[in-house]
């Protein structure tokens, strides 16, 4: 006996960007705009969906159940325009290839209309994964997704986070705890030349801007404390026989010496000098001064533990080394501060340390890296005005923002759970072929978020125990 249904007995109005996900138990999974679906029939134990591109059988034992959403992830389509046979970028990250990008909305968001873009890679370690990170850059300012207007925009791919999530629990607790300039995360769906890629999320990319760090590109400072050391403008603090590797992420220097009559900076190199002489200021301080000594006319204290607290909360160890630890200053004034912030890179953090399972139990820092981040952040964490106002934020947070925490976590599942199945099927569980580390998928989405969770739970619960607060040991 056959059974049929029209899209309307099944409550569905084929109109905007209604989706129907069928959740499969045989490791498939399959998701259709409502407007292309013209049947969905069931007959001798199977089930078949017409839609106009043709028909797909199911047997009614593979199928867990249909989930009619009425949206889906915005869908980010890029053709590069020189190598439309290209399944991923080729060369180096930096490496930049004109692109046709345009985005459906999908009802979330408004569309994106057809554009050329630069197209390139991003990141570190991540570039050098199966599933690649990106960056896009329009001719001119636009807001996509909600963010501020920017020109460029970067899409991270959370290859070896099978929850695809961490990122957006990190950057959600930055703007918890009041953190200026924090990221925004938007999920979407990626398609280079045709090919689906997967889900992606698409942030600000760091930098002075008022897409980011919002201070003038003439008169302040973005630091980046971290081991790779490549970036142009650089130099290293050294101390007691150690050394923590600093870089100018922005502004450009070049650009800024190129207009002097604008930016009152004729020389780069001198330029940095003096910024070096600054850093080291405040520097010094932190590793001469003793904990009873107060550091606050040098840092701005609660932006250190606003951001030792979102990193511990995470088990982020990328500090020791250091890696991707910003700091920022408005200006070489007499009376301004360095800043710790924005927060930024979370993938190897949680449940991840080079594979799956990582302990709760780990202290953020507690050995020395390539660049001895380990001996100069603790001293900061050792402070008495720094521990003081750490541990009253924290035990704040545990009361009135955890539950807000599990409501963000529970609702940011609900929005990605399809395109996080789809997701596992394109990146299933693997060693990584690139950089050999073995990644979970993301197709078994409910049992890696309750793995995660339960992580965020027993971390909480060793930093009110720890002595320390889980920061160091």
């Amino acid at each position: 006996m056959m059974a049929a249904l029209s899209l309307s007995a099944i409550s569905l109005v084929a109109q905007g960007h209604e989706h129907i996900h069928v959740y499969r138990n045989d490791k498939g999974f399959n998701t259709y705009k409502a407007s292309q679906v013209t049947n969905i029939a069931f007959e001798n134990q199977l089930m078949m969906v017409t839609t106009d591109a043709g028909r797909a059988v199911y047997p009614m034992s593979t199928v867990d159940s249909c989930v009619v959403r009425t949206t889906a992830l915005p869908e980010i389509h890029v053709r590069l325009v020189d190598y439309p046979d290209w399944t991923e970028l080729q060369g180096a990250k930096d490496d930049v290839r004109k692109a046709i990008l345009y985005m459906d909305g999908n009802g979330m968001y408004d569309d994106l209309e057809e554009q050329e873009v630069e197209f390139r890679g991003r990141g570190n370690s991540t570039w050098n994964m199966d599933k690649k990170p990106y960056r896009f850059k329009m001719a001119k300012k636009k807001s996509v997704c909600g963010l501020p207007k920017a020109k460029t925009f970067a899409l991270l791919a959370n290859n070896i986070d099978c929850t695809l999530m961490r990122n957006a629990i990190a950057l959600w607790l930055a703007r918890y705890f009041g953190m200026p300039y924090t990221n925004h995360t938007v999920p979407v769906k990626v398609y280079l030349n045709g090919i689906d890629k997967g889900q992606y999320v698409m942030t600000e990319k760091i930098g002075i801007g008022g897409g980011s760090v919002d201070i003038d590109e003439t008169t302040g400072m973005l630091f980046e404390l971290d081991t790779n050391y490549d970036e142009a403008y650089k130099f290293r603090y050294t101390w007691s026989g150690k050394n923590i590797p600093v870089m100018v992420k922005d502004p450009d220097l070049d650009e800024l010496a190129a207009d002097p009559e604008v930016t009152n900076i004729t020389d780069a190199a001198e330029y940095l000098a003096r910024w070096q002489a600054d850093f080291t200021k405040m520097a010094n301080a932190v590793t001469t001064r003793k904990a009873s000594q107060s550091l606050a006319d040098v840092l701005d204290i609660e932006s250190a533990v606003n951001y030792f607290l979102v990193n511990c909360l995470c088990g982020n160890h990328e500090v020791h080394h250091p890696k991707s630890v910003y700091m920022h200053k408005k200006s070489l004034a007499d009376g301004e501060l360095y800043h710790m912030g924005p927060v930024w890179d979370f993938d190897w953090a949680f449940t991840f340390d080079g594979k799956e399972g990582a302990p709760a139990n780990t202290p953020l820092i507690e050995t020395d890296g390539k660049a001895n981040g380990y001996s100069f952040f603790k001293l900061i964490l050792a402070n008495q005005e720094f521990r003081a106002l750490f541990k009253a934020k924290f035990e704040a947070f545990v009361k009135d923002g955890y539950p807000e925490l599990k409501a963000f976590i529970a609702e940011y599942a609900n929005l990605i759970e399809p395109s996080a199945k789809e997701n596992g099927l394109l990146w299933p569980s693997r060693r990584d072929s690139a950089s050999k580390y073995r990644v979970v998928g993301s197709f078994d989405f409910r049992t890696n978020l309750a793995t995660l969770e339960k992580w965020i739970d027993q971390r909480i619960d060793y930093m009110k125990s720890d002595a320390n607060y889980g920061l160091y040991r």
